[in-house]
């Protein structure tokens, strides 16, 4: 299994029109975690980062372009749900992704110098097309290829299972929504357990998930 580090600059409007007004606030998009372009032409998103969370609400509020968000964190760090309608630029790129055999492993990092940096796993003829198509609107830089050795696990399975219920039924009734959908007694009397059973949960839930991400500088 071999694998292709490689850092996408993009031209100065960014991927695409959201980025364009992202890009005037106060804040810092450190890694995508999730995007998938789906059926109905929008582009789901969750990423994660820190800086101007409240001024991040306003542009995704006021954006034509934005079907539906959700934030939950502050301006230390925060994970945001966007799902947005595709535009060209973004549409080719993951349409790209649907016909490579190549995989991605997430999440996609944002660099210091305005890149995003992706790896690409497979076999070095799946990488062919990731290498020579470079679409118009993106420049695209090799940093590094080799043999690939996976990382570590996924960040949910170091939750207990009793952390991975109340993580689901937290998400099922809307807690991580925008505007907040559901209340610790709530999740508690979907669970059985006390508020201040479920609250205590929640804070050691989003403790391991923030300090798996990558918040600081990256040197891969």
């Amino acid at each position: 299994m071999r694998y292709v580090t490689l850092v996408a600059y993009p031209d100065e409007d960014g991927i695409n029109r959201l980025d364009r007004r992202v890009m005037n606030l106060d804040l810092e998009y450190r890694a995508i975690h999730r995007m998938e372009l789906l059926d109905d032409d929008t582009v789901a998103m969750f990423a994660e980062g820190r800086g101007d969370v409240e001024g991040l609400r306003r542009v995704l509020s006021e954006s034509s372009k934005v079907i539906e968000f959700t934030i939950s964190g502050d301006d230390g760090g925060f994970f945001s749900y966007t799902r947005y309608a595709a535009d060209d630029l973004t549409r080719t790129l993951m349409e790209g992704r649907r016909e490579s055999s190549s995989l991605i492993e997430m999440p996609v990092e944002y660099t210091d110098d305005g890149g995003l940096r992706a790896t690409y796993i497979g076999t070095e003829a799946a990488f062919a097309d990731v290498l020579t198509e470079q679409p118009e609107g993106v420049r695209i830089e090799i940093e590094r290829t080799g043999r690939y050795t996976p990382g570590p696990r996924h960040v949910v399975s170091r939750l207990t299972e009793r952390q991975r219920e109340v993580l689901r039924v937290a998400i099922d009734l809307g807690y991580y929504r925008e505007p907040r959908e559901a209340t610790h007694h709530e999740i508690a009397a979907a669970t059985g357990l006390a508020g201040t059973t479920v609250g205590e949960h929640l804070r050691k839930i989003e403790a391991t998930v923030f300090s798996s991400l990558h918040v600081g500088t990256s040197d891969r």
